[in-house]
């Protein structure tokens, strides 16, 4: 699989169920793949973090941590990140509770065993392409501001894996954009504030970012347009706490929002999802008291 000049793709596998573990590492060997491997969680994440790895495939039974437990430490490893795809090897058909867990918890798609030899080469050729390209566009731009938000580049960047891995998991994908009210942008100290609350009650699973001067995108993997309204009520609440106030509506904070239901079957392009939140940013941000928030109507 590997282009001329370039390295073969690295696969790590963890496993300590002999037989799919070991089929998929001759499978990728073959392909011209370097497969290491790890037998259990610790192993999987001393490794990874020594060498990042181009795939990760973790086997659905390790015995020393929970498999989705094992996501969420690779996620928050800087070497290996949210961009890294893992992929979790499974025997049974996942049901929705668990593909909506396996998707807050950085797992990207379920391999399912018995493998399908050409279909399984496939997806791990498209994941080591993406996650390249990924990695150039990373090295290139600023995907990070100062702050540690996102820049509207490393936004989209993320805004592209979480929809791919919405997709696989056939669950809801939501953002919802925030702004609070300034002359023109210029309040800094409620700017301030609302991005204090933004890292503070982040959840792991979000991707947020700045969009604009003085507003914000959060992208919510496993999140409909209900969820969007609550999330974006919950942070209201929270800015009118830090500032010492109290109920709900959050006088002085603006959102617009836009979601789908199921990834799978209604697909969007991540880029369309960023715009249609902030131009229901735009629309509210001309109105308020009850219609602080908008989702977007097309």
């Amino acid at each position: 699989m590997a282009a001329p000049g370039t390295h073969p793709p690295q696969l790590l596998v963890a496993s300590n169920n002999h037989c799919p573990g070991l089929e998929l590492s001759q499978l990728a060997e073959r392909r011209g793949y370097t497969v290491r491997r790890a037998h259990t969680s610790a192993q999987l994440l001393e490794q990874a973090h020594a060498v990042p790895p181009d795939l990760v495939a973790l086997d659905e039974a390790l015995t020393d941590m929970d498999t989705l437990a094992s996501s969420r430490a690779l996620r928050d490893d800087p070497h290996v990140g949210p961009g890294t795809p893992l992929l979790v090897i499974s025997t049974l058909r996942p049901s929705s509770p668990q593909h909506h867990a396996a998707l807050r918890s950085g797992v990207w798609e379920f391999l399912r065993h018995p493998f399908h030899a050409e279909e399984i080469a496939a997806k791990l050729d498209t994941y080591v392409l993406l996650k390249r390209d990924s990695d150039r566009a990373r090295r290139d731009t600023s995907v990070v501001d100062a702050a540690g938000f996102y820049t509207v580049r490393g936004l989209a960047l993320r805004a592209q894996e979480l929809t791919l891995q919405a997709f696989h998991h056939a669950q809801p994908l939501a953002c919802v954009a925030l702004a609070p009210v300034t002359a023109d942008g210029l309040n800094a100290q409620a700017v301030d504030l609302l991005a204090g609350v933004l890292r503070a009650t982040g959840r792991r699973s979000d991707a947020i970012g700045r969009v604009g001067p003085g507003e914000f995108a959060v992208i919510a993997p496993g999140t409909d347009r209900g969820g969007a309204v609550l999330l974006a009520e919950r942070l209201a609440r929270a800015v009118a706490t830090a500032t010492g106030g109290g109920g709900k509506s959050a006088p002085g904070l603006r959102a617009g929002y836009d979601a789908v239901g199921n990834a799978r079957y209604t697909p969007i392009e991540p880029k369309n999802l960023l715009a249609r939140a902030t131009t229901a940013l735009r629309a509210a941000k001309g109105q308020g008291g009850p219609n602080w928030i908008q989702g977007f109507t097309g």
